[in-house]
C-alpha cells in the first residue's frame, strides 16, 4: 500500500515558530477578556452614575418629602425618568453592540492568527523543503554529465553494442540504475552513450532521461571517493600504525562506507580496507557500464558455467546470501555457477581454495577460480576469471555481482583450475 505523504512534516524550525504563534493568541485572547471587564465596570459606574442623577432629580422635586408636587413638577419629573429609562436602555444597547463585536473582533483575530499560523508554516515548510533539497549532496551526480541517462527499466542489464542494431557485438553491460552520458538519440530506438569509458549503443526504452533521469539518479547514487594521487596506499585500520594491504591507483572509485576522523573506510572484496582522506575526492556517482567480451576460446562446461553466472549480473551482494536474484556473496555465487555443470564446491572461498590444481594467473583459462586475501593475508574472496584480465564476481565492493578487472583491488594471491581440463 502506498504511503500517503503528508502536506508537509513539523521541523524544530516550524514548531517553534508554532509555540510563538499559539502564545500570541493566548495574549491577544487574555487582552481581549481585559477589556471587556474594563467595559463592563464603566458601564456599571455609568449606570450608578444615572441612578445617583436621577435621585437627585426626583428628590429635587419633593417625591420623598411627603410633598404634593406641581403639575408642571410632576411632567418634569415624569420626562426626567423617561429620559433615564431611555438612557438605560441606550447604554445596556451599547453595551450589547460592544460585547458582540468585541467577541466577533476575537473570533476574527483568532482566526486570522491561525490563518496566518498555517500559511507561514506551510510556507516555512516549503522554505525548508528548497534549502534542504538545494544542499542535497546527492545532487554531486548531476554535475558528472550533462545530458545523463539511467538504466531504470531493466529486470538486470542492458547490453551495450558496437552498432545500433542487435546484430551489434556486445562490448559492455549496464546494470540496473548504472548510468552514463547520452551522447546522441539515433531516432530509431537506439541511444549512442558513453559510460564506464565504454562508447557503445543501448536500446532506448529501457532508459530514461532529463529530470526523471535526475531523480532517479537521486535514490540510486552511491557516495565513493577518486584517488587523486599517482598511487594511495590501503591500511588494514585507521592510521599510519597499521600495515599497508595494497594500493589505489589514480582516478580509480571506491565506495565510502564510513568516515573515522581523517581516515574512510572503503569496502573492499569481501572485506574493508582504509584510506586517507588528503588524496580523495568525495562525491556521488551512478554505476556505469562494465565491459564485456564474449565467452570464447575455451571448452563447452567453461562457457556454460560463465554463461550461468552472466544472467545474474546486477544481483545484490548480502554476505552470507545464497540467493542468485535476492541477494548472494562471492562464496555462494562461484558454488552455485559450478554446481550447474555439475561440480560441487565447499560453501566458502576458504575451503574453495583447496580443491583442483593451483596454477599461475598466466595458465588461467576462462571459469578458473582466483582467490585474494585480507590484510592478514586470510583468503576472503573468491571471482571467476573471464579471460582479458576480467573477472565475474559478486563484489562487496559494488554491492552486486558484476565485472571488474582481476586486479581492481588487490593482486589473487591463488589461482586453482577446478574444471580439469
Amino acid at each position: 500500500m502506498e504511503h500517503k505523504r503528508p502536506e508537509y512534516e513539523e521541523t524544530p524550525r516550524m514548531a517553534e515558530f508554532r509555540r510563538r504563534k499559539e502564545k500570541e493568541i493566548k495574549r491577544r485572547r487574555r487582552n481581549k477578556r481585559m477589556a471587556k471587564i474594563v467595559l463592563v465596570i464603566v458601564v456599571i459606574w455609568a449606570l450608578i452614575a444615572v441612578a445617583a442623577a436621577a435621585f437627585h432629580v426626583t428628590n429635587g422635586f419633593g417625591i420623598f418629602e411627603g410633598k404634593k408636587p406641581s403639575s408642571s413638577s410632576a411632567e418634569e419629573t415624569k420626562d426626567a425618568i423617561e429620559q433615564n429609562e431611555q438612557q438605560t436602555l441606550a447604554e445596556q444597547n451599547l453595551k450589547q453592540t460592544i460585547e458582540s463585536e468585541s467577541k466577533k473582533e476575537v473570533a476574527e483575530s483568532e482566526e486570522t492568527s491561525l490563518e496566518g499560523n498555517t500559511e507561514d508554516a506551510t510556507k516555512a515548510s516549503e522554505a525548508e523543503k528548497t534549502v534542504k533539497k538545494h544542499e542535497d549532496p546527492r545532487e554531486d551526480v548531476w554535475n558528472h554529465y550533462t545530458n545523463m541517462f539511467v538504466a531504470s527499466k531493466v529486470n538486470t542489464y542492458l547490453n551495450v553494442r558496437n552498432q545500433p542494431t542487435t546484430d551489434g557485438t556486445i562490448i559492455g553491460k549496464l546494470t540496473k540504475y548504472s548510468g552514463g552520458e547520452l551522447v546522441e538519440d539515433m531516432g530509431n530506438g537506439w541511444w549512442h552513450i558513453s559510460s564506464g569509458g565504454i562508447d557503445g549503443y543501448i536500446w532506448s526504452e529501457n532508459c530514461v532521461t532529463g529530470e526523471e533521469a535526475k531523480e532517479v539518479a537521486l535514490e540510486h547514487c552511491m557516495q565513493m571517493v577518486e584517488v587523486t594521487t599517482e598511487k594511495l596506499n590501503v591500511r588494514s585500520g585507521p592510521g599510519l600504525e597499521y600495515e599497508v594491504w595494497t594500493t589505489l591507483n589514480a582516478n580509480e572509485k571506491q565506495v565510502v562506507e564510513e568516515k573515522d576522523g581523517d581516515w574512510l573506510k572503503i569496502a573492499f572484496n569481501s572485506t574493508y580496507g582504509y584510506i586517507n582522506d588528503d588524496y580523495v575526492k568525495t562525491g556521488f556517482y551512478l554505476v556505469e557500464a562494465i565491459p564485456w567480451s564474449s565467452i570464447s576460446d575455451c571448452s563447452p562446461t567453461r562457457q556454460q558455467i560463465l554463461t550461468f553466472g552472466e544472467q545474474y549480473i546486477g544481483t545484490p551482494y548480502v554476505y552470507g546470501g545464497t540467493s542468485l536474484t535476492g541477494g548472494i556473496d562471492c562464496s555462494s555465487f562461484v558454488q552455485q555457477c559450478y554446481a550447474s555443470a555439475g561440480f560441487s564446491l565447499p560453501r566458502t572461498s576458504r575451503e574453495q581454495a583447496t580443491r583442483g590444481t593451483q596454477i599461475t594467473l598466466s595458465e588461467a583459462k576462462p571459469g578458473d577460480l582466483l582467490f585474494y586475501a585480507d590484510a592478514t593475508g586470510t583468503i576472503d574472496h573468491v571471482v571467476m576469471y573471464l579471460g582479458d584480465g576480467k573477472i565475474l564476481h559478486a563484489a562487496l565492493s559494488l554491492g552486486q555481482v558484476t565485472i571488474s578487472k582481476y586486479n581492481y583491488s588487490t593482486e589473487p594471491v591463488r589461482v586453482v583450475n577446478i574444471i580439469g581440463d
